[in-house]
């Protein structure tokens, strides 16, 4: 879908674009997927600060947008590598599979591997909003432009003798944590981080999953907004 398209069919808001401009780019963002709607929600947030900007997901895409993906050699570290000493930022959904209620699922080490090798800050990206708008299922979004979130975590340095594993449980963490700011608020989301508590963002346990995809889909109370002193 088009930025414009989105634009008039959501009501995007970001935050965090502040603490990304602090650091020197081109920049590995990292974000969770769980609609069609994010890679035009994040380009739209990044126009100004990153208008060079890839996209690549770990989960093989279909039709014209894959075979333009092998034709470009995107999913290549190699070709990635390239883009980011010319200057372009990519945008990474790194989640191996999608997840049937829009939770995060695992991480590739991809996005870990290549931020070690080139030294370019990674940046967590959390969408929250998406999945309600434009399920799967669904070809149309939501009616009512529904609320979507664009939330940009402080980069992650990697260098080498990082270990793989550990940036990319960083990274997910920080994306669990712009997550569970839709349910917990700004100060809610990092108390639960601080104690450990990210399981219920990323994974619903053992509720069934008609259960999880209701309430992931349901209207929200009250209208989202980041709850924090700015």
């Amino acid at each position: 879908m088009s930025r414009l398209a989105v634009r008039l069919s959501v009501t995007a808001q970001s935050y965090g674009l502040e603490h990304v401009a602090e650091t020197k780019g081109p920049y590995i963002f990292v974000s969770n997927h769980p609609s069609e709607l994010d890679e035009a929600l994040v380009r739209d947030a990044l126009r100004h600060l990153s208008p060079r900007l890839v996209t690549v997901a770990v989960e093989p895409r279909r039709g014209i947008r894959g075979l333009v993906d092998q034709a470009l050699s995107l999913r290549s570290a190699s070709r990635l590598a390239v883009l980011l000493a010319s200057g372009t930022s990519v945008l990474l959904f790194a989640e191996k599979t999608r997840t049937d209620d829009g939770s995060l699922a695992q991480l590739d080490l991809g996005a870990a591997l290549l931020g070690i090798r080139t030294g370019a800050p990674l940046v967590p990206v959390s969408i929250v909003g998406s999945y309600r708008a434009l399920p799967p299922w669904r070809t149309t979004v939501e009616p009512g432009r529904p609320r979507v979130q664009v939330l940009f975590g402080r980069p992650i340095r990697a260098g080498v003798g990082d270990e793989p594993s550990a940036v990319t449980d960083e990274l997910a963490a920080a994306i669990s944590t712009g997550l569970a700011e839709e349910s917990r608020g700004w100060y809610g989301a990092r108390r639960s981080q601080a104690d450990g508590a990210h399981a219920p963002e990323t994974a619903a346990g053992g509720e069934a999953g008609w259960r999880k995809i209701w309430k992931a889909t349901a209207t929200p109370t009250s209208p989202s907004r980041r709850r924090v002193w700015q």
